[in-house]
Protein backbone atom coordinates (compact mmCIF):
# COMPACT_ATOMS: atom_id res chain seq x y z
CA UNK A 1 0.00 0.00 0.00
CA UNK A 2 1.72 3.34 -1.28
CA UNK A 3 2.14 5.50 2.33
CA UNK A 4 1.56 9.30 2.55
CA UNK A 5 4.61 11.47 0.62
CA UNK A 6 6.05 8.41 -1.13
CA UNK A 7 7.18 8.91 -4.73
CA UNK A 8 5.62 6.81 -7.57
CA UNK A 9 8.28 5.55 -10.40
CA UNK A 10 6.42 3.82 -13.71
CA UNK A 11 9.20 1.60 -14.47
CA UNK A 12 9.21 0.55 -18.86
CA UNK A 13 11.13 -3.02 -18.30
CA UNK A 14 10.04 -5.91 -18.43
CA UNK A 15 12.92 -7.26 -15.90
CA UNK A 16 10.79 -6.56 -12.50
CA UNK A 17 11.69 -9.69 -10.17
CA UNK A 18 15.17 -8.52 -11.07
CA UNK A 19 14.79 -4.42 -10.26
CA UNK A 20 12.91 -5.35 -7.36
CA UNK A 21 15.28 -8.10 -5.79
CA UNK A 22 18.34 -5.28 -5.91
CA UNK A 23 15.91 -2.56 -5.06
CA UNK A 24 15.33 -4.51 -1.52
CA UNK A 25 19.22 -5.89 -1.31
CA UNK A 26 19.88 -1.99 -1.42
CA UNK A 27 17.57 -1.48 1.76
CA UNK A 28 14.68 0.18 -0.22
CA UNK A 29 11.63 -0.06 1.51
CA UNK A 30 9.24 -0.75 -1.58
CA UNK A 31 5.40 -0.65 -1.99
CA UNK A 32 2.29 -0.50 -3.73
CA UNK A 33 3.79 -2.81 -7.17
CA UNK A 34 1.42 -2.64 -9.88
CA UNK A 35 2.18 -4.63 -12.70
CA UNK A 36 1.24 -3.74 -16.52
CA UNK A 37 1.83 -5.11 -20.09
CA UNK A 38 4.73 -2.54 -20.49
CA UNK A 39 6.19 -1.71 -16.69
CA UNK A 40 5.60 -1.81 -13.44
CA UNK A 41 4.85 1.24 -10.66
CA UNK A 42 5.85 1.24 -7.66
CA UNK A 43 6.33 3.34 -4.42
CA UNK A 44 9.42 4.43 -2.13
CA UNK A 45 9.46 7.26 0.88
CA UNK A 46 10.55 10.41 -0.46
CA UNK A 47 14.05 9.64 1.57
CA UNK A 48 14.71 6.51 -0.58
CA UNK A 49 13.70 7.98 -4.30
CA UNK A 50 17.41 9.10 -4.61
CA UNK A 51 18.69 5.98 -4.13
CA UNK A 52 16.01 4.13 -6.25
CA UNK A 53 16.77 6.56 -8.83
CA UNK A 54 20.55 6.10 -9.14
CA UNK A 55 20.10 2.28 -9.40
CA UNK A 56 17.85 2.81 -12.15
CA UNK A 57 20.18 5.14 -14.04
CA UNK A 58 22.86 2.19 -13.52
CA UNK A 59 20.18 -0.19 -15.44
CA UNK A 60 19.66 2.17 -17.83
CA UNK A 61 15.71 2.01 -17.14
CA UNK A 62 13.41 4.46 -18.47
CA UNK A 63 10.68 5.67 -16.04
CA UNK A 64 8.65 8.92 -14.37
CA UNK A 65 7.57 10.22 -11.40
CA UNK A 66 4.81 11.58 -9.60
CA UNK A 67 4.72 13.04 -6.28
CA UNK A 68 8.50 14.23 -6.41
CA UNK A 69 9.74 18.05 -5.37
CA UNK A 70 8.75 20.63 -7.86
CA UNK A 71 12.11 22.47 -8.17
CA UNK A 72 13.84 18.94 -8.71
CA UNK A 73 11.84 17.98 -11.39
CA UNK A 74 12.17 21.20 -12.55
CA UNK A 75 15.91 20.62 -12.32
CA UNK A 76 15.83 17.22 -13.48
CA UNK A 77 14.56 18.95 -17.55
CA UNK A 78 17.14 21.19 -18.30
CA UNK A 79 15.53 22.21 -21.38
CA UNK A 80 12.03 22.81 -20.10
CA UNK A 81 14.23 25.03 -17.69
CA UNK A 82 16.35 26.77 -20.61
CA UNK A 83 13.05 27.81 -21.56
CA UNK A 84 11.77 28.95 -18.57
CA UNK A 85 14.65 31.43 -18.13
CA UNK A 86 15.20 32.44 -21.57
CA UNK A 87 11.17 33.39 -21.59
CA UNK A 88 11.47 35.34 -18.57
CA UNK A 89 14.39 37.16 -19.73
CA UNK A 90 12.72 38.21 -22.82
CA UNK A 91 9.99 39.33 -20.87
CA UNK A 92 12.21 41.60 -19.09
CA UNK A 93 14.27 42.48 -22.01
CA UNK A 94 11.32 43.56 -24.15
CA UNK A 95 9.76 45.22 -21.08
CA UNK A 96 12.60 47.86 -20.58
CA UNK A 97 12.50 48.79 -24.31
CA UNK A 98 10.10 50.93 -26.79
CA UNK A 99 9.30 49.91 -29.81
CA UNK A 100 6.50 52.16 -31.00
CA UNK A 101 5.31 55.96 -31.53
CA UNK A 102 2.09 57.38 -31.38
CA UNK A 103 1.74 61.34 -31.74
CA UNK A 104 -1.75 62.75 -31.54
CA UNK A 105 -3.33 66.42 -31.54
CA UNK A 106 -1.87 68.02 -34.30
CA UNK A 107 -3.99 68.75 -37.02
CA UNK A 108 -1.72 71.77 -38.86
CA UNK A 109 2.09 70.76 -37.58
CA UNK A 110 3.55 68.25 -39.76
CA UNK A 111 3.78 64.87 -37.65
CA UNK A 112 7.30 64.49 -39.55
CA UNK A 113 8.28 67.70 -37.84
CA UNK A 114 7.46 66.30 -34.51
CA UNK A 115 9.39 62.79 -35.49
CA UNK A 116 12.39 64.54 -36.66
CA UNK A 117 12.66 65.85 -32.88
CA UNK A 118 12.36 62.19 -31.86
CA UNK A 119 14.54 60.71 -34.40
CA UNK A 120 17.51 63.42 -33.35
CA UNK A 121 16.40 61.97 -29.43
CA UNK A 122 17.52 58.58 -30.58
CA UNK A 123 13.61 57.60 -30.28
CA UNK A 124 14.12 55.97 -33.79
CA UNK A 125 12.64 52.56 -33.65
CA UNK A 126 14.08 49.73 -30.60
CA UNK A 127 15.13 51.80 -27.51
CA UNK A 128 15.83 51.45 -24.18
CA UNK A 129 13.98 53.00 -21.75
CA UNK A 130 16.25 54.35 -19.48
CA UNK A 131 17.96 56.10 -22.56
CA UNK A 132 14.62 58.16 -23.15
CA UNK A 133 14.69 61.91 -21.81
CA UNK A 134 11.22 62.67 -21.90
CA UNK A 135 11.97 66.22 -20.77
CA UNK A 136 14.17 67.42 -22.85
CA UNK A 137 11.58 65.77 -25.90
CA UNK A 138 9.18 67.59 -24.44
CA UNK A 139 10.96 70.86 -24.24
CA UNK A 140 12.12 70.32 -27.86
CA UNK A 141 8.42 70.08 -29.13
CA UNK A 142 7.29 72.35 -27.24
CA UNK A 143 9.70 74.44 -28.96
CA UNK A 144 8.55 73.62 -32.54
CA UNK A 145 6.36 76.86 -34.43
CA UNK A 146 2.74 76.13 -33.99
CA UNK A 147 2.94 73.99 -30.54
CA UNK A 148 2.14 75.53 -27.17
CA UNK A 149 1.92 72.56 -25.03
CA UNK A 150 3.30 68.77 -25.62
CA UNK A 151 2.86 65.57 -22.71
CA UNK A 152 5.44 63.03 -23.73
CA UNK A 153 5.27 59.07 -21.54
CA UNK A 154 5.67 55.94 -22.10
CA UNK A 155 3.04 53.32 -21.43
CA UNK A 156 4.28 49.87 -21.75
CA UNK A 157 6.39 49.38 -24.93
CA UNK A 158 5.13 52.57 -26.68
CA UNK A 159 6.11 55.89 -26.45
CA UNK A 160 3.24 58.53 -26.87
CA UNK A 161 3.07 62.24 -27.54
CA UNK A 162 -0.22 64.33 -27.44
CA UNK A 163 0.06 67.88 -28.35
CA UNK A 164 -1.39 71.52 -27.96
CA UNK A 165 -1.55 73.82 -31.16
CA UNK A 166 -1.43 77.40 -30.92
CA UNK A 167 -4.99 79.21 -31.71
CA UNK A 168 -4.16 81.77 -34.38
CA UNK A 169 -6.92 84.47 -34.89
CA UNK A 170 -7.39 85.15 -38.03
CA UNK A 171 -9.87 88.24 -39.78
CA UNK A 172 -10.84 89.05 -43.25
CA UNK A 173 -7.33 90.94 -43.98
CA UNK A 174 -5.19 89.02 -42.63
CA UNK A 175 -6.16 85.95 -44.10
CA UNK A 176 -3.28 85.81 -46.60
CA UNK A 177 -2.39 82.12 -47.07
CA UNK A 178 1.03 80.78 -49.25
CA UNK A 179 0.00 77.90 -51.73
CA UNK A 180 2.30 75.20 -51.69
CA UNK A 181 4.97 74.87 -55.02
CA UNK A 182 6.56 72.49 -56.41
CA UNK A 183 10.28 73.23 -55.61
CA UNK A 184 11.45 70.31 -58.32
CA UNK A 185 10.28 69.28 -61.41
CA UNK A 186 8.88 65.44 -61.87
CA UNK A 187 5.72 63.08 -61.80
CA UNK A 188 3.77 63.07 -58.87
CA UNK A 189 3.00 59.29 -56.87
CA UNK A 190 1.68 60.78 -53.63
CA UNK A 191 0.03 63.53 -52.26
CA UNK A 192 -0.52 63.75 -48.42
CA UNK A 193 -2.95 67.32 -48.03
CA UNK A 194 -3.40 68.17 -44.41
CA UNK A 195 -5.28 71.38 -45.28
CA UNK A 196 -6.11 73.65 -48.25
CA UNK A 197 -6.85 71.99 -51.60
CA UNK A 198 -4.77 69.87 -53.60
CA UNK A 199 -4.48 71.11 -57.35
CA UNK A 200 -2.72 67.90 -59.10
CA UNK A 201 -3.02 64.08 -58.89
CA UNK A 202 -0.47 61.07 -58.90
CA UNK A 203 0.60 60.69 -62.15
CA UNK A 204 0.82 64.38 -63.19
CA UNK A 205 4.06 66.16 -64.44
CA UNK A 206 4.81 69.22 -62.52
CA UNK A 207 7.40 71.93 -63.49
CA UNK A 208 9.26 74.06 -60.78
CA UNK A 209 6.97 76.72 -59.41
CA UNK A 210 3.65 75.02 -60.04
CA UNK A 211 1.26 75.50 -57.49
CA UNK A 212 0.45 72.01 -55.74
CA UNK A 213 -2.23 72.80 -52.95
CA UNK A 214 -3.91 76.08 -52.85
CA UNK A 215 -4.54 77.99 -49.79
CA UNK A 216 -8.48 77.02 -49.99
CA UNK A 217 -11.07 75.05 -49.18
CA UNK A 218 -13.53 74.14 -51.68
CA UNK A 219 -17.10 74.00 -51.11
CA UNK A 220 -20.72 73.83 -53.27
CA UNK A 221 -21.39 77.79 -52.29
CA UNK A 222 -17.98 78.39 -53.38
CA UNK A 223 -14.42 79.32 -51.41
CA UNK A 224 -13.07 80.21 -48.49
CA UNK A 225 -8.80 80.51 -47.50
CA UNK A 226 -7.70 78.39 -45.55
CA UNK A 227 -3.79 77.47 -45.07
CA UNK A 228 -2.19 75.06 -47.74
CA UNK A 229 -0.53 72.12 -45.72
CA UNK A 230 0.77 69.17 -47.33
CA UNK A 231 3.31 66.66 -48.36
CA UNK A 232 3.58 66.01 -51.88
CA UNK A 233 6.35 63.32 -53.67
CA UNK A 234 7.35 62.62 -56.75
CA UNK A 235 9.95 60.89 -59.25
CA UNK A 236 12.39 63.65 -60.24
CA UNK A 237 15.17 63.29 -62.24
CA UNK A 238 18.92 64.66 -61.44
CA UNK A 239 21.12 65.52 -64.44
CA UNK A 240 24.86 65.98 -65.05
CA UNK A 241 26.82 66.77 -67.87
CA UNK A 242 30.20 66.96 -68.70
CA UNK A 243 31.89 68.06 -72.57
CA UNK A 244 35.18 67.03 -72.83
CA UNK A 245 36.66 68.65 -76.36
CA UNK A 246 39.31 66.39 -78.64
CA UNK A 247 42.14 69.14 -78.11
CA UNK A 248 42.48 71.88 -74.59
CA UNK A 249 45.34 74.45 -74.73
CA UNK A 250 47.45 73.64 -71.30
CA UNK A 251 50.04 75.43 -69.58
CA UNK A 252 52.52 73.34 -68.43
CA UNK A 253 56.08 73.39 -67.21
CA UNK A 254 58.82 73.06 -69.22
CA UNK A 255 61.18 72.49 -67.17
CA UNK A 256 63.23 76.14 -67.30
CA UNK A 257 63.97 77.42 -63.82
CA UNK A 258 65.58 80.14 -61.45
CA UNK A 259 65.85 80.62 -58.05
CA UNK A 260 66.67 83.92 -55.96
CA UNK A 261 67.12 84.26 -52.26
CA UNK A 262 65.51 87.05 -50.38
CA UNK A 263 67.05 87.65 -46.63
CA UNK A 264 64.76 89.20 -43.95
CA UNK A 265 66.60 91.22 -40.99
CA UNK A 266 64.92 91.51 -37.86
CA UNK A 267 61.83 91.39 -40.31
CA UNK A 268 62.80 93.82 -42.89
CA UNK A 269 64.10 92.92 -45.95
CA UNK A 270 67.67 94.12 -47.02
CA UNK A 271 67.60 92.34 -50.39
CA UNK A 272 65.99 93.24 -53.61
CA UNK A 273 62.64 92.10 -54.74
CA UNK A 274 63.04 88.92 -57.22
CA UNK A 275 61.00 89.56 -60.59
CA UNK A 276 60.15 86.43 -62.74
CA UNK A 277 62.45 86.03 -65.65
CA UNK A 278 59.45 83.95 -67.38
CA UNK A 279 56.28 85.80 -68.91
CA UNK A 280 54.13 82.57 -67.53
CA UNK A 281 55.32 80.72 -64.69
CA UNK A 282 54.85 78.84 -61.16
CA UNK A 283 56.85 79.98 -57.80
CA UNK A 284 57.67 78.26 -54.56
CA UNK A 285 59.43 79.68 -51.51
CA UNK A 286 60.94 77.45 -49.08
CA UNK A 287 63.28 78.45 -45.99
CA UNK A 288 66.30 78.22 -45.60
CA UNK A 289 67.04 79.51 -42.53
CA UNK A 290 65.20 81.31 -39.53
CA UNK A 291 66.61 81.68 -36.27
CA UNK A 292 64.51 84.69 -34.98
CA UNK A 293 65.97 87.67 -36.53
CA UNK A 294 67.70 86.64 -39.74
CA UNK A 295 65.30 84.76 -42.47
CA UNK A 296 66.64 83.33 -45.35
CA UNK A 297 63.81 82.51 -48.04
CA UNK A 298 64.88 80.66 -51.31
CA UNK A 299 62.15 81.90 -54.14
CA UNK A 300 62.26 79.60 -57.30
CA UNK A 301 60.72 80.24 -60.79
CA UNK A 302 59.61 77.21 -63.45
CA UNK A 303 58.70 78.31 -66.46
CA UNK A 304 55.22 77.44 -68.31
CA UNK A 305 54.66 77.74 -71.90
CA UNK A 306 51.14 76.69 -73.63
CA UNK A 307 51.06 73.50 -75.02
CA UNK A 308 48.14 71.75 -77.14
CA UNK A 309 47.10 68.54 -75.62
CA UNK A 310 45.16 66.03 -77.50
CA UNK A 311 42.36 63.89 -75.30
CA UNK A 312 41.35 60.18 -75.87
CA UNK A 313 38.03 59.86 -75.30
CA UNK A 314 38.02 55.73 -74.96
CA UNK A 315 40.57 56.50 -71.86
CA UNK A 316 39.62 59.35 -70.18
CA UNK A 317 36.16 58.96 -70.67
CA UNK A 318 35.49 56.32 -67.35
CA UNK A 319 37.25 58.80 -65.35
CA UNK A 320 35.39 61.74 -66.30
CA UNK A 321 31.61 59.63 -65.72
CA UNK A 322 32.76 58.47 -62.39
CA UNK A 323 33.97 61.96 -60.99
CA UNK A 324 31.01 63.38 -62.15
CA UNK A 325 29.00 60.40 -61.04
CA UNK A 326 30.59 61.03 -57.59
CA UNK A 327 29.15 65.17 -57.79
CA UNK A 328 26.08 64.08 -58.72
CA UNK A 329 25.20 61.84 -55.76
CA UNK A 330 26.14 64.58 -53.92
CA UNK A 331 23.47 67.03 -54.98
CA UNK A 332 21.08 64.68 -54.20
CA UNK A 333 19.00 65.20 -50.67
CA UNK A 334 19.34 63.04 -48.16
CA UNK A 335 15.87 61.95 -47.92
CA UNK A 336 15.38 60.62 -51.62
CA UNK A 337 15.13 57.26 -52.30
CA UNK A 338 16.96 55.81 -55.63
CA UNK A 339 14.78 53.96 -58.41
CA UNK A 340 17.61 53.09 -59.98
CA UNK A 341 21.61 53.37 -60.75
CA UNK A 342 23.02 56.13 -62.50
CA UNK A 343 22.19 56.00 -66.30
CA UNK A 344 25.32 57.86 -68.41
CA UNK A 345 24.84 58.69 -72.28
CA UNK A 346 27.47 59.60 -74.34
CA UNK A 347 27.87 61.27 -77.84
CA UNK A 348 30.60 62.52 -80.04
CA UNK A 349 30.26 65.56 -82.24
CA UNK A 350 32.64 68.29 -83.85
CA UNK A 351 35.35 66.82 -82.11
CA UNK A 352 33.51 67.15 -78.95
CA UNK A 353 32.72 64.31 -76.10
CA UNK A 354 29.47 65.20 -74.69
CA UNK A 355 28.69 62.99 -71.54
CA UNK A 356 25.29 63.38 -69.68
CA UNK A 357 24.32 61.66 -66.12
CA UNK A 358 20.82 61.04 -65.25
CA UNK A 359 19.87 59.71 -61.54
CA UNK A 360 16.04 59.34 -60.95
CA UNK A 361 14.96 59.09 -57.53
CA UNK A 362 11.87 59.22 -55.27
CA UNK A 363 11.58 62.38 -53.06
CA UNK A 364 9.65 65.63 -51.47
CA UNK A 365 9.19 68.23 -53.73
CA UNK A 366 6.42 70.79 -52.04
CA UNK A 367 8.06 73.90 -51.20
CA UNK A 368 7.22 73.14 -46.95
CA UNK A 369 10.19 70.31 -47.00
CA UNK A 370 13.11 72.11 -46.13
CA UNK A 371 15.97 69.33 -47.22
CA UNK A 372 18.88 70.17 -45.14
CA UNK A 373 17.30 69.73 -41.87
CA UNK A 374 15.19 66.93 -42.97
CA UNK A 375 12.19 69.23 -41.53
CA UNK A 376 8.39 69.96 -43.04
CA UNK A 377 8.27 73.97 -43.09
CA UNK A 378 5.91 75.87 -42.43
Amino acid sequence: MKRRGDVTFFLRTKRVPYLLNRAIKAGLSVSAVVLSSDGVALSVSRRQSAALRQILLEEEIDYSERGQNPFRALLARPVLLASLALTMAAIFLFGSFVYGVEITGNHYVNTSSIRAVLTENKVDGFVYKGAIDLEKIRGEIVALDGISFASVSVKGNRLYVDVKEEILPLSPEEENFAPVLAERAGVVTKIVAESGTPLVTVGDVVKEGDVLIAPVYTFTEGEAPAPAKGEVYALTVYTKEIVLPLFTLQNERTGAKTSFREIELFGRKISKESPSPYPSYDVTEKVILDCGFVRITEKTYFEKCEVTVCHDFDLEAPALIEKARAELLAEVPFHAYATGSVVAEQKKLDNMLYIVLYYTVAQRIDSLFLPDSGRAGR
